[in-house]
């Protein structure tokens, strides 16, 4: 029997054990997990799991590139969007909450940036000088 090619958008498998070959295979555990989260019965170590392999599965680690015998352009623009929404997921998790809703300093900094005085009136005896 020939071996199958590999090309991103075919269905995921789940494997009793050992690492996943691909971005499209899961281990039984993960599975469990995201199983767990989604019943909301998740402990604190099935809820990384399940992160961890949704971020497996968007192939956030993987290049986009995917030579002619993989599926070339087709391929690489399916996976460049399963791997942007991978890395925007990682984004949501690692940046902090101010920095995503576009405060940068999280409040701390309430300053006119043209002039350098505060906006309200805290210390702006301070400010006169």
């Amino acid at each position: 029997m020939a071996e199958r090619r590999y090309l991103p958008w075919l269905p995921v498998t789940v494997i009793d054990h050992g690492q996943p070959a691909t971005h499209l295979e899961l281990r039984k555990s993960d599975v469990a997990a995201l199983q767990a989260v989604n019943a909301g019965i998740a402990n604190e170590g099935q809820q990384k799991q399940a992160i961890a392999a949704i971020l497996h599965m968007a192939a956030v680690n993987d290049l986009e590139f995917l030579p002619d015998e993989h599926g070339g352009d087709r391929g690489s623009t399916f996976k460049g969007g399963m791997r942007h929404v991978g890395l925007q997921l990682r984004k949501l998790l690692t940046h902090s909450l101010d920095l995503l809703a576009g405060d940068p300093d999280g409040g701390r900094s309430q300053h006119d940036r043209r002039t350098g005085k505060p906006a309200d009136q805290r210390n702006a005896d301070r400010s006169k000088q």
